[in-house]
């Protein structure tokens, strides 16, 4: 009879446990983020440095200008630039699985500069450039690997960047005989690559470096005579690359 009474008590209890325990609200696990969409348009900003190079042969000369200092088929020493730069980008992805594909432009003002100086060994005539480069802007294609939020990224397509220059040259005497000044915009093949990583579902920030073989560019500058006056349109063969690496923060439409 005791025995009864126990086992009875003990079935009420571990009923009125279970009740209380379905009772009690239930607690979710966290769920991982795992589903990180590329997909969409984006714009953003960016900053970083760049680094180039430039190297001119003059084709044609001032007419009267005689003797050269330096005569045609001169090769001159090599500029080279370096310093900041920073705008804007946008574009847009397409994801299917974990392969992206897209499109991306950029523009962005440049503070490179380089100095440089020539002598010709034939007269003693000596030259010193300032150049610059004022602007830098790509259009390419890209692809990628994307990891959830993480995208591992190849790029490739077409730069353009504005370089200015100004030289100052002077015969064998020391004596300044002409100054120069020019503009030039140069365009060649550009690649690169980086990584991305998405913030949140809509904004991102990428870390890339970017490479730009300029094609040859024949530039026309302004020459003139520091004892006349006179101004010529004398030509340059010149020959640049460029490297760049760029940090940016985007919103993800």
């Amino acid at each position: 009879m005791h025995k009864s009474v126990l086992l009875l008590a003990s079935l009420a209890a571990l009923q009125a446990t279970a009740a209380s325990a379905a009772d009690m609200p239930l607690k979710a696990p966290p769920v991982p983020y795992t589903s990180y969409s590329w997909t969409g348009f984006y714009a953003g900003g960016d900053v970083g440095g760049g680094w180039a190079t430039s190297q001119s042969t003059i084709l044609t000369q001032t007419p009267g200008a005689t003797p050269p200092l330096f005569p045609v088929g001169y090769v001159a020493s090599p500029i080279d630039y370096s310093g900041p730069l920073g705008g804007f980008y946008a574009g847009a992805n397409y994801q299917f699985q974990q392969f992206v594909v897209g499109i991306d432009g950029d523009y962005n003002w440049a503070g490179l500069t380089g100095t440089g100086a020539d002598t010709n060994p034939a007269n003693g005539a000596t030259s010193s450039h300032s150049n610059q480069i004022n602007w830098v802007a790509t259009v390419t294609g890209r692809v990628g690997l994307a990891f959830n939020n993480v995208l591992l990224f190849a790029k490739g397509g077409w730069g353009w960047a504005g370089f200015a220059e100004s030289s100052a040259t002077s015969n064998g005497a020391g004596v300044l005989k002409n100054t120069s000044t020019g503009t030039s915009t140069h365009d060649g093949w550009t690649i690169g690559g980086g990584l991305e990583y998405g913030l949140s579902p809509h904004l991102s920030a990428k870390l890339e470096y970017d490479y730009i073989k300029f094609d040859t560019a024949t530039v026309t500058i302004t020459e003139t005579s520091v004892a006349t006056g006179a101004v010529g349109f004398p030509t340059r063969s010149v020959t640049s690359s460029m490297d760049m690496v760029k940090a940016g923060l985007a919103y993800r439409f």
